[in-house]
C-alpha cells in the first residue's frame, strides 16, 4: 500500500531523529554501543572490530537486521529533505 502525505522538513527530521531514538532504546537492545550508538558489524573504524570478535547470535542477527532496516528508512527520508 502506497500513502501519498505532505510533510516539511521538521516533520521529516522529526521522523528521523525518532528513527535513531527507536534504534538506540528498541530495536538495538543488547547489541554492543558506544558514544550514543549502537554499533553494527562492519561499522568500527580501521582494520579490526572489537565489538564484533565473534559471530552474532540468532537473536543478535535479528536486532542487527531491523536496525539496518530502520536506518535506511532514514537514510530515505533524509534525502527527500530540502
Amino acid at each position: 500500500m502506497d500513502v501519498n502525505i505532505t510533510l516539511s522538513d521538521v516533520d521529516l527530521a522529526t521522523i528521523v531523529e525518532a528513527l535513531d531514538c527507536y534504534d538506540y532504546w528498541e530495536l538495538g537492545q543488547g547489541l554492543p554501543r558506544n558514544n550514543g550508538a549502537v554499533l553494527l558489524p562492519g561499522d568500527a573504524l580501521g582494520d579490526s572490530d572489537p565489538y564484533w570478535t565473534e559471530p552474532p547470535t540468532d537473536a543478535e542477527a535479528e536486532a542487527i537486521e531491523s536496525v539496518r532496516a530502520s536506518r535506511m528508512l532514514a537514510e530515505r527520508l533524509q534525502a527527500l529533505m530540502q
